[in-house]
């Protein structure tokens, strides 16, 4: 025994390690941790009976939160795809009717080419006036059931759609939104009659006469075989139309050159001038692109009473057709008479406002130098100067000569139809333009006014610039006498300017002098002008940046503007004579403003903004500001062609598809009436907004808006007559290759629907799958995990209940 029990607890005598025995009554820590125990499988069984009941392993965010976010956001994701499933199947249903409507349209294209095809046939003896009514109303239908489904011009659906479906994700710098999103765009599958080139727009000659063989006297063959004509073409044998639209405007107008060869009849003229229109939109520049993209095309149109004119159409483009000789003008039925085929005459003259000096004049040494002749207007998108070097001993035929020779040099001025008609000397010089245009031509350097152009001196007496915003005086002037100096401010006409004598013989004096003289004339006071000198010399300038010129009158130099020697002759003005037509006719059936009158800009500090707007096809504004000047910065307003010229550059060059469909063009509205601006557009709607400034020069209608509208009626196929049902079988074949090519977008967008509800459909599955497996219960591990809750929460009972009756069992040692 005792090896047994030694080393044993309790028993010291055998080695054993004694341990106090303790019971303690107030602290039950068996009870304690049984209740604890008990409380946790209580806690397990309810959320497993709550798991077991939803069917959801996250009820509450503390179940798990962060699963319970991603589960959030794939129960988000999934609604917004459940409503683009949606979105992308109404899109579809919608481009299904669409669909069936351009078949429809289909159907009555074919019905029409029928038409066309009977009445283009040279055997067919019936009334094509039967034929030409049905034919009309089926392209009536046409327009009717495009504006039905939505896809005529401006039309409902006629635009870039979007349909979010969402999905997407941000990458490469493209937003969710943008990549979840499906577009379709349908604003070039527009399939009304004018969009599938059966209407256009519509630039006519003068109907009232009759080109065709019903008049013999203004016949096609009559007009070609007239002398008058053909001695007024640029080139033997061809005659010119010029031609200006978006992108080929004013300065880029296009020429188009008809070979005359074999135009006896209105059908033959018609063939060569679309011959020539082809070969002039065959050149590798970006205007002949622009004109070879409008789809001019010419043709007969015959009135009522079958007289028959020329006529030019585009299904495109706005634009203005002029003639560039008598020939041309005959044809577009400016005439003499309805007995004479002469065309009317487009030659314009400017005459100098003196006559040129007597003959063997000689400049002399005052006048000696370099003389400017400078030309603009007449289409000239920045003004021309030619420069005279003449010599003490340079006679004045010499100089006329040199001067004539210059110009026929010049490229602009013979493109622009320019030449020196008279130089004689003796008698005033006269300038002409063979095409109708308002041209001005201006002098400088020519001191003594030898060639009669006027007396205004350049920058540094009889050389140097044309002309200038300072100008220092030569020498100091005697300053003892009053003079008339002649002013003219940014090319415009002369004003003259008396100034007193000073009231001392002293520079400074001088100079109150000119400034008192100056502010009493509101012309020069606006544009800035003020004397100022260095102490020796007086100096004029403009403080607004305003060009100009100066003449000193009179022999005595008295403020040091006259060159020694020069006796300066007051200035006349320059005579126009000419515009006896109007030979520009502008294309009908699209948006135009009212003509709008302009006055050049003389003054630097009066700028002009002209604003031009219109919506895209998707509604939106779109807007383009032009700022029209004449300073030393940009002179862009000195004349009606710079102005011109300056806006339609704006308007290509801000490369927005949607202005760039205007053009701004010269028009007038008489032959004498004053050359203004034409804003013109195949835009359903424009508006100009014209600026103010302080001389109310530049654009008229300053500080309103101008809205355009539809001016004149465009061109309709018809199959009126067989030349005219040919053109309208070729057109009607365009046309359904159109139509096609918009089905073509139709149906691709429903593809990219279908595709991209498929895509969806997947997406939302899986989404749902994904946060199945994140929400939802595993309910055969719930089960499991309830009966083990169920077993320990019964043991946990047991076991409590023996932990708190176990302090009752010290009583029976008290009892003791």
């Amino acid at each position: 025994m005792s090896g047994d029990l030694a080393g044993r607890e309790g028993f010291p005598e055998f080695g054993f390690k004694e341990r106090n025995m303790s019971f303690r009554v107030n602290t039950n820590v068996a009870s304690l941790q049984s209740r604890e125990y008990l409380r946790q499988t209580s806690e397990v069984q309810g959320k497993t009976i709550n798991r077991v009941t939803s069917g959801l392993r996250l009820v509450a965010s503390g179940d798990d939160a962060a699963g319970l976010a991603i589960a959030n956001s794939f129960r988000s994701e999934q609604a917004v795809l459940s409503q683009g499933i949606r979105n992308a199947n109404d899109g579809l249903s919608s481009l299904q009717t669409l669909d069936g409507g351009i078949n429809n349209i289909g159907k009555l294209l074919d019905r029409a080419r029928t038409l066309a095809t009977q009445s283009a046939s040279g055997t067919f003896s019936g009334d094509r006036n039967v034929l030409n009514s049905e034919f009309s109303s089926v392209i009536g239908e046409i327009d009717r059931q495009a504006q039905s489904v939505g896809l005529a011009t401006g039309g409902t659906f006629a635009k870039s759609l979007s349909v979010f479906i969402g999905g997407g994700r941000t990458s490469n710098g493209i937003s969710s939104t943008a990549n979840g999103s499906v577009g379709v765009d349908l604003s070039t599958s527009t399939v009304d009659a004018k969009s599938l080139g059966l209407k256009g727009v519509l630039a006519q000659g003068v109907t009232s006469t009759d080109i065709g063989t019903g008049s013999a006297s203004t016949s096609v063959s009559a007009i070609v075989n007239d002398s008058t004509n053909r001695s007024s073409t640029a080139v033997s044998g061809f005659s010119d139309f010029y031609f200006r639209g978006p992108g080929f405007g004013d300065g880029d107008q296009i020429r188009v050159a008809v070979n005359l060869s074999g135009s006896t009849n209105v059908d033959t003229l018609v063939a060569n001038i679309n011959t020539a229109i082809e070969s002039a939109g065959s050149a590798s520049t970006q205007q002949a692109t622009a004109f070879r993209n409008s789809g001019i095309r010419a043709q007969v149109i015959t009135d009522a009473t079958g007289k028959k004119s020329l006529g030019f159409t585009s299904a495109s483009s706005a634009f203005q057709v002029s003639a560039g000789d008598r020939l041309s003008n005959a044809l577009l039925g400016n005439v003499t008479s309805t007995s004479n085929p002469t065309g009317l005459t487009l030659t314009n003259t400017v005459t100098g406002g003196a006559a040129t000096a007597a003959a063997a004049t000689t400049f002399g040494a005052g006048g000696a130098g370099t003389i400017g002749v400078r030309f603009q207007g007449a289409n000239l998108t920045s003004a021309i100067d030619i420069s005279l070097t003449v010599a003490a001993g340079t006679t004045i035929e010499q100089a006329l000569g040199s001067l004539t020779s210059a110009v026929s040099a010049n490229s602009a001025l013979q493109s622009a139809g320019i030449s020196v008609q008279t130089a004689t000397a003796g008698s005033a010089l006269v300038f002409a333009n063979s095409r109708g245009e308002r041209f001005e031509v201006l002098a400088s350097g020519d001191l003594q006014n030898r060639l009669g152009l006027g007396s205004f001196r350049s920058s540094t007496g009889a050389g140097g610039t044309f002309d200038y915003s300072t100008v220092s005086a030569a020498t100091a002037g005697s300053f003892a006498a009053g003079q008339t100096i002649e002013f003219s401010i940014g090319g415009g006409p002369t004003e003259s300017l008396t100034v007193g004598a000073p009231a001392t013989a002293t520079v400074a004096d001088a100079t109150i002098a000119l400034n008192a003289a100056i502010a009493e004339n509101s012309t020069l006071s606006a544009a800035g002008l003020r004397a100022t000198n260095d102490g020796t010399v007086l100096t004029l300038e403009s403080t607004t940046g305003t060009k100009f010129r100066i003449a000193a009158l009179g022999a005595t130099n008295a403020f040091g503007f006259n060159t020694a020697g020069a006796t300066s002759v007051a200035d006349a003005a320059e005579v126009q004579a000419g515009n006896t037509t109007v030979n520009s006719f502008l294309g009908g059936g699209v948006q135009q403003t009212s003509l709008l009158s302009f006055s050049a800009i003389r003054n630097g500090d009066d700028d002009q903004t002209i604003t031009l707007s219109a919506n895209d096809v998707a509604g939106s504004a779109q807007s383009l500001s032009v700022i029209l000047r004449n300073d030393t910065t940009t002179r862009n307003a000195g004349t009606v062609d710079e102005a011109i010229d300056s806006i339609n550059q704006a308007l290509q060059q801000s490369n927005n598809s949607t202005l760039r469909q205007i053009v701004a063009v010269k028009d007038k509205a008489s032959a004498a009436g004053a050359e203004g601006i034409r804003f013109t557009s195949t835009l359903a709607s424009f508006n100009v907004g014209i600026g103010t400034n302080k001389s109310n020069t530049g654009i008229g209608s300053q500080g309103t808006i101008v809205t355009a509208a539809t001016a004149g009626s465009g061109s309709t196929a018809s199959v009126e007559s067989q030349a005219a049902a040919e053109r309208a079988v070729t057109a009607l074949g365009e046309a359904i290759s159109k139509l096609g090519t918009a089905q073509a977008v139709v149906g691709r967008g429903q593809n990219q629907f279908t595709f991209a509800v498929n895509l969806a459909q997947s997406q939302l599955t899986n989404l749902a799958a994904s946060e199945s497996r994140v929400r939802d219960a595993d309910l055969a591990e719930e089960a499991a995990n309830l009966t083990k809750a169920g077993i320990l929460l019964q043991a946990g009972i047991s076991a409590l209940a023996q932990a708190n009756s176990a302090p009752q069992q010290v009583v029976s040692l008290l009892r003791g």
